[in-house]
């Protein structure tokens, strides 16, 4: 683990007003508004080709927008090089000089900046001390396990003592114990030392697991920003309910709920999954009820039924897949539940865990 450290870096807060970015007739970015609060931690996540990376790298300086603002501490940076820009940043590469030692390594930047050498070393010893890296200074990085050679990389990031620190999927190189703990690791550094991180990746664990801010992109366009509780309770749009959650959140046909509830029961029961479902003059055709698997229950005189599929044992989890008329939907239920293929199950679940989305916008709907 990451020793505590007594030398805080106050963060500082980064906005994008209106980023559009493209390449001939391409657009990787669609007008972001984005705002990262001093000292956080924010995620920006997403699929491969959502724009995730080239907002990061728009934000470093690597890349220009080709419209809209970067601002840096209320500082306009937009057409500034990186040099500039006051941030250090951590490349999925580790971008690690092989013939160098680590303790070179970590030093590189604060040289080609001609720091006084007694100011190195006490950065170095500083440095090497908060990221468990004392024993290893003289060592060379093939010398090393993966997870000290990330460790390299954000100490040649942090002893900089820049207020922004931007991470382009960091981890991905490792295997996936060890990116369990160094993803801890990398959270307890940021609280620690207090600078405000950008973190890029793929993987909803981590951003789960480490913002303060989710920012989920889809097709160069921010789907929804909050933080994690809010992006997996109340997501906004079908995309979002669908990226978020392992297993995502079900997503079932209104029609094929009114076909699947006892006759006569099917709009009383839908109207009872929503308080202000008094009229549902939209037509079900264009309804999709959003239900988390954690969520749904059994019950001897449930409203719903449902034909199971098949199951997945876990341990403490039985996951269940089943089947709504044309809806194919997943239960978690305790792992000692007793069923079987091919049963009928009835299924309940209760109104404050329901989503409505519309089929066509993909929006997040009311029907009041």
């Amino acid at each position: 683990m990451i020793q505590t450290s007594s030398l805080p870096t106050p963060g500082q807060a980064i906005e994008l007003a209106a980023v559009t970015k493209q390449w001939g007739e391409t657009v990787a970015l669609k007008q972001i508004d984005l705002t990262v609060a001093p000292g956080t931690f924010t995620v920006l996540l997403g699929p491969s080709g959502c724009g995730k990376s080239t907002t990061l790298r728009i934000i470093a300086g690597l890349e220009s927008a080709s419209s809209g603002t970067v601002s840096i501490a209320d500082r306009d940076v937009t057409l500034l090089p990186p040099s500039e820009r006051d941030l250090a940043m951590v490349f999925q590469s580790y971008a690690l000089f092989p013939h160098l030692s680590v303790a070179e390594n970590i030093l590189f930047g604060l040289k080609v900046r001609r720091t006084p050498k007694k100011q190195q070393r006490e950065r170095l010893l500083h440095t090497a001390d908060v990221l468990g890296l004392s024993p290893y200074l003289s060592r060379k990085p093939s010398q090393l396990s993966g997870g000290q050679q990330q460790r390299v990389a954000l100490g040649r990031a942090i002893i900089a003592e820049k207020p922004i620190c931007l991470m382009d999927e960091p981890l991905s190189n490792l295997d996936a114990k060890l990116r369990n703990s160094m993803r801890m690791e990398i959270r307890e550094l940021q609280q620690t030392l207090g600078f405000s991180m950008v973190y890029v990746t793929h993987d909803q664990a981590e951003a789960i697991t480490m913002a303060d801010q989710v920012v989920l992109m889809q097709e160069g366009e921010i789907a929804q920003a909050g933080t994690p509780r809010e992006i997996y309770q109340t997501p906004a749009t079908i995309f979002v309910a669908g990226f978020i959650g392992t297993p995502p959140m079900n997503l079932i046909k209104a029609a094929d709920v009114l076909q699947a509830t006892a006759p006569g029961k099917g709009m009383e029961f839908l109207r009872g999954m929503h308080d202000s479902a008094a009229n549902l003059s939209q037509s079900t055709s264009e309804l999709l009820i959003g239900i988390r698997p954690e969520h749904i229950g059994t019950q001897q005189q449930a409203s719903i039924s449902a034909k199971i599929l098949g199951m997945e044992y876990l341990g403490s989890d039985l996951l269940v897949t089943c089947r709504i008329g044309e809806s194919i939907l997943l239960a978690r239920m305790p792992g000692n539940t007793e069923i079987a293929a091919n049963e009928t199950l009835p299924l309940v679940w209760a109104e404050e865990n329901t989503a409505w989305f519309d089929s066509n916008s993909g929006a997040r709907i009311r029907l009041d």
